[in-house]
């Protein structure tokens, strides 16, 4: 047995033998349970039996430092934050195209995708009270089961030949989807915090590898059904998905308990909270990185199409490398946020909106800066946008609860319920200005000028972070960062 298990040794060797019918481990475990499962003392011999499922999760424990449950927990949470930004851009290659087709402005058209954010903004607040009374697990299977219903109905849209209708039925379809979308997010993030809550940073990162996947290979499989089948077939498709995995959900994740999550003996609500100067200045900052990203949904497509006659397939192809940036690189920086102090992770954040502006700059191309407006160099740009907005995003989320708890809320899901519902909200309202302000800025303007404008704002969110932190933020003392990585 040993043989396959060669830690269960050096366990037995840190075990003191205290009298006849008794071990007393003086080792911890990492793992939940002890791979072993019971421990006699039989005339000087020891019997022992092994647990095969628990020596599993030890061995899953050393190399993850998760145990098997936390394990499946993470896995059915990754999937579900992949569904959700899959059924967010899925329809970016091909509607503008589709909308145009049927009558509608390149403004309708952004206000559709934005349409999707404002009920965001505005629900994520009430979901963030409603974790606290409602098990986040049941909330998601709910929300499933309407985002699946939504994306069915959207692909029927196809038939309906009146402006006005199918403009109507693509709004209320998205109101619905949002009200799914900020229930979905928020419980998931209410979970993430009370599973993992000493790991935030890397756990997040690894979920955020998904997000990025979602982003990537929504619109990528977006355009290919579309060519494929049509307008339909990309709802339909991932709107059975959606329904199909939700008893997945019923079965992976845990019932947080209902003492638990009513904790409400919190120092204030959600107004309390925003009262916080660096928790408002981090929502500045998630605004302005929202903005970055999504001020291309309305307009890429059309830009693409003018400028080099690209197919829906060749941009959904480019937006994936934007999102498979964000996806490689969030992983490192989630791991870098736990080893640092909360105040080392301005400078992480300011470090990433600084990357953001000169992708941005490099994705219009800014005028006068003699930079060739060519597919490449969008390749490039997207690249590098998406690996400088993984790093000012990631640390966002646990700097918030870090800040909230240290002005006198209390660590439990209550505070990560509101945390998360601002979260969400105030980036969904970053969703809402980047289309409809992207649209205009484009229809005036133009591509190049709208980009820079998007730069600008990233630029000055640096500047304003350093008046009010009042401190270099350009200089990392990397001496400190690993003293406070240490503690």
């Amino acid at each position: 047995m040993q043989e396959y298990f060669p830690e269960l040794e050096q366990l037995l060797d840190d075990c003191e033998v205290t009298s006849n019918k008794e071990c007393i481990k003086k080792t911890s475990i990492k793992s939940s349970r002890s791979i072993i499962s019971s421990l006699q003392q039989n005339d000087g011999y020891f019997e022992y039996s092994i647990n095969i499922n628990e020596a599993k999760e030890s061995i899953l424990s050393r190399y993850t430092g998760l145990s098997l449950h936390q394990f499946v927990i993470l896995v059915c949470l990754c999937i579900l934050q992949l569904n959700n930004y899959c059924v967010m851009s899925i329809l970016t290659p091909f509607f503008p195209k589709e909308a145009e087709m049927k009558g509608m402005t390149l403004d309708m058209s952004g206000l559709t995708f934005s349409m999707f954010a404002v009920v965001v903004v505005i629900t994520s607040p009430f979901m963030g009270f409603l974790v606290s009374l409602v098990n986040p697990k049941n909330i998601i299977v709910g929300a499933l089961f309407l985002s699946g219903l939504c994306n069915i109905g959207f692909g029927f849209f196809a038939n309906i030949q009146s402006l006005d209708y199918f403009t109507l039925a693509c709004f209320t379809t998205r109101i619905f989807e949002g009200i799914a979308a900020s229930a979905n997010s928020v419980a998931i993030f209410t979970i993430l915090a009370s599973v993992f809550p000493d790991r935030i940073g890397g756990i997040m990162g690894i979920v955020e590898v998904f997000v990025g996947l979602g982003l990537s290979v929504g619109p990528a499989i977006g355009g290919l059904l579309y060519n494929l089948g049509g307008f339909s077939m990309p709802f339909w498709v991932i709107g059975t998905i959606t329904i199909a995995f939700i008893p997945v959900t019923m079965i992976a994740l845990p019932v947080i308990p209902y003492q638990n999550v009513n904790k409400m003996e919190n120092k204030g609500g959600i107004f309390e909270i925003i009262k916080i100067p660096s928790i408002i200045l981090i929502l500045c900052s998630n605004l302005i990185t929202a903005i970055g990203w999504c001020y291309l949904s309305p307009i890429f497509e059309p830009h693409l199409r003018k400028e080099f006659d690209a197919s829906p397939s060749t941009v959904g192809l480019l937006l994936s490398l934007l999102s498979i940036a964000y996806a490689i690189s969030s992983p490192i920086w989630g791991k870098i946020v736990d080893l640092v102090g909360t105040e080392t992770t301005w400078k992480l954040i300011v470090v990433g909106l600084f990357g953001s502006s000169i992708g941005i700059v490099l994705l219009g191309p800014t005028p006068y800066l003699n930079i060739p407006n060519q597919i490449w160099m969008k390749a490039v740009a997207l690249i590098v946008f998406g690996l400088s907005s993984a790093l000012a995003l990631l640390p966002t989320f646990k700097s918030m609860l870090d800040y909230a708890i240290a002005d006198g809320f209390r660590d439990n899901e209550s505070t990560s319920g509101i945390i998360s519902g601002l979260w969400t909200s105030v980036y969904s309202l970053g969703e809402i200005i980047g289309p409809i302000g992207g649209a205009a800025l484009d229809e005036n303007f133009g591509f190049s000028i709208c980009s820079t404008v998007v730069a600008g704002l990233h630029l000055l969110m640096i500047l304003k972070a350093y008046y009010q932190c009042f401190q270099p933020i350009f200089v990392f003392d990397w001496d400190s960062v690993m003293t406070e990585g240490g503690k």
